[in-house]
């Protein structure tokens, strides 16, 4: 190496315009801690870089391939001087030895390989997470030398210039897809050569289906049993309400853990939020259900047959049926005189205290002819509270899955799309 000067590019004597080629080769040795919170990644790799140095040839008597393996030999040569643009943190390995060598041959080729662990960052986009696909990259750029003296390709084997280990395995992500693309970067300093991989990460939905969505589709199952329940068991359907409520915030807190505060709506909290107006709405089911027992109802009063209208010409004004049912004013039947003091009226409103069980019932509007028809059956308000319960127990279920079908179907294309 007598008269080698390493602050000279191989290139430099050949004259400006011929700048030196360095091929890449990138081999992914292991991806780990993918972390949406703080959007970066961890990846483990091999960087592999070949170029060509004719002040370094020699003769084939003296070996056939030069192998440098110790770092100060290593420094000795023209290294390029390439950087992770998008690299938080990265280091070399040195256990048990810098793993880093350089390999010369007598032509003046060059490989120089080392491994690096970096942390990488990622913008990620969350609006279909857990359903989501994310795109990282991994951005080489040379730090000092403009594209007149360095120009970075990939390595002419396509197969070995980006290329991972056959049995990497994610634990939240499918085996990424990747692309390699060559780029030239301006800035205020001239042109700069970078090369880029683009990783597609598509998250697995296994893990979110069985620790997520079933889970919460269980617990708004369990919140309907409140509509097989008796309306007087305040107790039961409170506590079985609330209960429901509470499980559904404790779940939420944890399916949030690991992500970042963002402000736009993702896949996830349109399902939890869903699931809980669902829980929530059962409470308030109950509030109407129990309004409902306790309510004034509308309630028609057979009228007298004519035929007893030769017995009973009017009713006193206060009478007692056998349900308990008090009725105030009189009225007469029809074909009867009225007295002038004597007005006929309508049975039109009955109040059931909820406490005494007594009935009141109000006079309201007078009439002057009873309209013969059918009775008209009314409903009781325990009935009508129970029928509430019996649509209840068909609408809910209904409306939940009308919603898990809209839901899934929107964002299982919309993530097929993001996917390709």
């Amino acid at each position: 190496m007598k008269g080698y000067n390493k602050e000279e590019w191989p290139s430099y004597q050949e004259g400006p315009g011929r700048p030196t080629r360095v091929y890449v080769e990138i081999y992914i040795v292991s991806i780990s801690s993918i972390n949406a919170e703080s959007m970066d990644f961890v990846v483990d790799f091999l960087l592999t870089q070949h170029w060509k140095d004719p002040r370094l040839r020699f003769s084939e008597n003296v070996s056939k391939v030069l192998e440098l393996h110790q770092l100060r030999q290593i420094k000795k040569l023209w290294l390029p001087d390439p950087y992770i643009i998008n690299a938080k943190s990265a280091y070399f390995h040195e256990i048990t030895l810098p793993n880093r060598f350089a390999r010369v041959t007598t032509e003046g080729n060059i490989t120089y390989n080392a491994r690096l662990t970096a942390k990488l960052s990622c913008q990620m986009q969350l609006r279909l997470y857990p359903m989501d696909t994310q795109e990282c990259e991994i951005y080489l750029e040379s730090y000092g030398y403009s594209t007149e003296i360095l120009y970075l390709h990939w390595h002419w084997d396509k197969d070995t210039a980006f290329s991972m280990e056959p049995n990497l395995e994610l634990p939240n992500f499918m085996r990424p897809i990747s692309d390699s693309i060559e780029c030239v970067d301006t800035y205020s300093m001239g042109l700069f050569s970078c090369l880029k991989v683009k990783l597609k990460l598509q998250r697995r939905i296994s893990y979110h289906l069985t620790q997520t969505y079933l889970p919460t589709v269980l617990i708004v199952s369990v919140s309907w049993v409140t509509f097989w329940l008796s309306v007087e068991a305040v107790p039961a359907r409170v506590t079985l309400g609330i209960t429901t409520l509470l499980t559904m915030t404790t779940l939420i807190g944890g399916a949030k853990q690991g992500l970042p505060a963002v402000s736009y709506i993702k896949a996830l909290d349109v399902w939890m939020g869903t699931c809980t107006f669902f829980v929530f709405s059962t409470l308030l089911e109950y509030v109407v259900v129990s309004k409902a027992s306790r309510r004034k109802v509308v309630m028609l009063v057979p009228m007298p047959n004519n035929n007893n209208a030769n017995t009973n010409h009017a009713m006193p004004r206060s009478s007692t049926f056998s349900s308990g049912a008090k009725f105030e004013n009189h009225y007469s039947p029809p074909g009867t005189a009225k007295s002038p003091n004597q007005t006929q009226f309508r049975p039109h409103k009955l109040s059931i205290p909820p406490q005494n069980g007594s009935f009141e019932y109000d006079v309201e509007s007078p009439v002057d002819t009873y309209l013969p028809g059918p009775t008209k059956v009314i409903l009781t308000p325990a009935q009508q509270a129970k029928r509430i319960d019996v649509i209840a127990r068909v609408l809910f279920p209904s409306l939940f899955g009308a919603f898990n079908f809209v839901y899934w179907t929107y964002y299982l294309m919309q993530s097929w799309d993001e996917a390709g």
